[in-house]
């Protein structure tokens, strides 16, 4: 790797992770202020990126063709954006609001496909600088180094974001600098809007906490040691060498508890246990390994449980334990099914969720408002149309399918493309009933994570079939 590269890398690296640590600040980004200065930044590093390849060799653009069909997917989708928001070639394409508008301002009005072009270019900015996030990150991460830096560094911030939500929480306040934050005394909340966007940013920081320790723990569990040599070992190491990845993978542990979030805690356990699975590998040595290490994340579950369920369980014993008992809910779920039927192809524009579900509404919500659609598929296919948002979810799950292929294949690291998949399980199994991939400090730790796993997801060449599972012994020099 040339000077330049690696000059360019630590440079991108660092800003990346400057931004990944700040995004969640200012109520995850949800304002429009932080979302575009987000944007900035991201540009900014794309253009540092790009202008210091001119002066160093480009290695990047040779192991991102497995990335392929996601890039034509996200293209189409940026394209078919792009046509919403221009004027309508053909009236039939234009959304009927324009006609009933333009009649009753006696103006003529240009007719769209979007509702709201505005409110369409703000969410493409974002989603284009969350497709940004991915591509430096993957682009900065192909050593296994930085890889290893990103990945510490995540569990280092979700260990201070989840103290701070913690202590916020035991000492009743809500407090930001210079923002009002409402104080919620039922559930911790950190610094985001409500406890769902919490739970899912404690989760995917969780999930990278716990494949590190899983990496360490393996590391002593293929030493030829006996049981109990072993579990010693590991104890030694827990509260030793790796305290402080302890503490904060029990920090982040107990906050996603207190968080109170029935759909956040079940989809971050899913993919807790779904990542101790896909990391410990397969083979008599690795069932052994796996079910030793599924014995212990049962039992740190349960610590969890004891230090922080004390809300969850009266908020399942008030509303259930599933969300079918929430009327409203299925309200906006029935309600945005009617959108989508009246343009199930070509949407209402992307970003007009809010607008586009006003004029649906029964007249007893009207004091109330609905930003989300608390499920992103049905937000999406309302936006997108169905096409467009199949294609859109389709070009993440090939990221995804990347990241379980590199934990089939490799024989090494695989710690990384495993924390790929389980991130993807935790977001789209909570997208189902909720919106936290929508905040933008959400957004971009989640491509952060993609960008490093799917970097590292790579099989080296020499290799043309499945290898034999062996425990990951690539233990990053400062975690030694």
């Amino acid at each position: 790797m040339s000077f330049f590269t690696r000059f360019r890398e630590q440079v991108v690296f660092s800003g990346l992770v400057f931004l990944v640590t700040f995004a969640p600040l200012p109520l995850g980004s949800n304002r429009p202020l932080p979302a575009a200065i987000i944007a900035l930044t991201v540009g900014v590093l794309l253009l540092l990126q790009t202008g210091m390849s001119i002066w160093g060799a480009n290695e990047t653009a040779r192991h991102s063709s497995p990335l392929a069909p996601a890039f034509i997917a996200f293209v189409l989708v940026i394209i078919w954006i792009l046509i919403q928001m221009a004027p309508a070639p053909w009236l039939a394409l234009g959304h009927p609001i324009w006609t009933e508008a333009s009649s009753v301002l006696g103006e003529p009005l240009t007719p769209r496909i979007t509702i709201d072009p505005a409110a369409s270019g703000a969410a493409l900015m974002n989603l284009l600088a969350y497709a940004g996030v991915f591509w430096l990150a993957f682009s900065a991460t192909r050593d296994a180094k930085f890889a290893a830096r990103a990945r510490q560094w995540l569990v280092t911030i979700g260990g201070f974001y989840a103290a701070y939500g913690i202590l916020n929480f035991v000492l009743g306040v809500g407090w930001l600098p210079f923002i009002d934050m409402p104080n919620h005394p039922h559930s911790a909340v950190g610094t985001f809007v409500n406890r769902n966007n919490f739970a899912t940013f404690t989760g995917l920081c969780l999930l990278c906490a716990l494949s590190l320790l899983l990496e360490r723990v393996q590391h002593i569990l293929s030493t030829s040691r006996t049981p109990r040599q072993k579990l010693a070992l590991a104890i030694e190491m827990l509260l030793s060498d790796a305290r402080w990845n302890t503490a904060a993978t029990l920090l982040l542990l107990v906050a996603l508890f207190l968080s109170a979030s029935r759909a956040g805690i079940a989809s971050s356990l899913a993919a807790l246990f779904a990542l101790t699975a896909f990391q410990t590998g397969s083979g008599s040595s690795g069932k052994r390994s796996r079910n030793a290490m599924v014995l212990a994340l049962l039992l740190l579950t349960g610590f969890g449980f004891l230090a922080g369920g004390g809300k969850l369980v009266e908020r399942i014993e008030k509303d259930g334990l599933l969300i079918s008992g929430e009327t409203l809910r299925h309200e906006i779920y029935d309600t945005t099914l009617q959108v989508i039927r009246t343009a199930p192809l070509v949407g209402t524009g992307f970003g007009t969720y809010a607008t586009a579900i006003e004029t649906y509404r029964e007249d007893d919500a009207l004091f109330s408002v609905w930003q989300k659609a608390h499920n992103s598929y049905l937000e999406s296919a309302t936006e997108l149309g169905i096409p467009a948002a199949f294609t859109l979810h389709g070009a993440i799950f090939w990221l995804a399918l990347l990241c379980f292929r590199g934990v089939r294949l490799r024989r090494s690291r695989r710690a990384f493309p495993a924390l790929g998949v389980a991130a993807t399980i935790l977001v789209g199994l909570h997208a189902l009933v909720d919106f936290s991939l929508q905040i933008p400090a959400i957004a971009i730790l989640y491509a952060f994570i993609m960008g490093f796993a799917v970097a590292q997801s790579a099989v080296p060449e020499k290799r043309k079939g499945p290898q034999k599972a062996a425990p990951s012994t690539d233990i990053p020099p400062n975690l030694k």
